[in-house]
């Protein structure tokens, strides 16, 4: 089996049924700032080939939720990104959410972190597919310790992502 599809597996096995992933020093190799102002076209190079390759396994795995949570604002430019980088993918099964209005606040959940994209995203889960998400039946892949570090807290399973061999790591998670 494909090392991606054995992350997907190993995922499923730990009972994870929503996948939250960062996007700027996550999925793609560099910080835009929230403030790119080249085309998206020209961000997908930047694409970690991993991330590619565990989308295609994720997206094609239907227990699995994925969304992408962000604090940049530019969600339309994210959502050109991963549309181009995973052609072949059904991308419409991506949840986003980010700095851009298009969602509300949730009550009662911490606005440190992810913690309140993850929970919006959960929201729709629920609302759209009938399927109960638990904190610890989610996993954030980030860059950024403190937002690692919140969602441990949350009872969340983490993975802070260093490098292109980052989802290594998974396929000896517990």
């Amino acid at each position: 089996m494909e090392k991606y599809a054995r992350i997907v597996q190993k995922l499923i096995s730990l009972n994870i049924k929503l996948v939250a992933v960062d996007f700027d020093q996550t999925i793609i190799n560099i910080h835009t700032g929230g403030v790119w102002q080249f085309t998206s076209k020209s961000l997908v190079s930047r694409v970690r080939p991993c991330f590619k390759q565990f989308f295609v396994a994720a997206l094609s795995c239907s227990d699995l939720y994925v969304a992408i949570v962000t604090q940049s604002p530019q969600i339309s430019l994210i959502r050109e990104v991963i549309e181009q980088a995973l052609p072949e993918c059904d991308t419409s099964r991506i949840h986003y959410r980010g700095a851009d209005g298009g969602w509300s606040e949730v009550k009662g959940i911490s606005k440190e972190g992810k913690q309140q994209h993850i929970e919006s995203v959960i929201q729709q889960i629920e609302k759209e597919h009938r399927v109960k998400i638990k904190s610890k039946e989610v996993i954030l892949l980030d860059d950024d310790e403190r937002n690692i570090s919140v969602a441990k807290s949350c009872k969340m399973k983490t993975l802070l992502v260093k490098g292109d061999d980052s989802l290594d790591q998974l396929l000896e998670a517990r």
